[in-house]
């Protein structure tokens, strides 16, 4: 991990993009937050991410077809999905795994040593 690494979060609940920022700032990473899809896109078109972190279920766009446009805008991110509806034995879920739409999945709540060891595994695979 660098300085330089740096890292979008997308919620459309702003305490939960407060959250992961804090966490992820705590170990030097650059975040760069969003609360809507489209201001995803914009700020994935306008900048260079290694990570993103995107809740699979936003107002404006569904979270798994934001991880496909995200990745085909910057296809060397790691995308992440969160979720508080969704589980890791969710059929969606492990489809977006096995096809690579998302490198992790992680479940709403989750803790920041679960989010450090996501990040870590994301990162290794980059």
């Amino acid at each position: 991990m660098t300085d330089a690494t740096h890292v979008l979060v997308v919620d459309d609940e702003p305490d939960m993009c407060w959250a992961l920022e804090n966490i992820l700032k705590l170990e030097g990473y650059h975040v760069t937050s969003a609360t809507s899809g489209k201001e995803a896109l914009r700020l994935a078109k306008d900048g260079d991410f290694e990570m993103a972190f995107i809740d699979v279920r936003l107002l404006d766009i569904d979270g798994i077809k934001l991880c496909r446009l995200i990745r085909e805008a910057l296809p060397e991110t790691r995308a992440i999905a969160i979720s508080g509806y969704l589980y890791h034995d969710d059929v969606v879920i492990q489809q977006g795994l096995e096809e690579g739409i998302f490198a992790e999945f992680i479940s709403k709540p989750f803790d920041m040593d679960e989010i450090y060891r996501v990040v870590k595994k994301a990162l290794q695979n980059y």
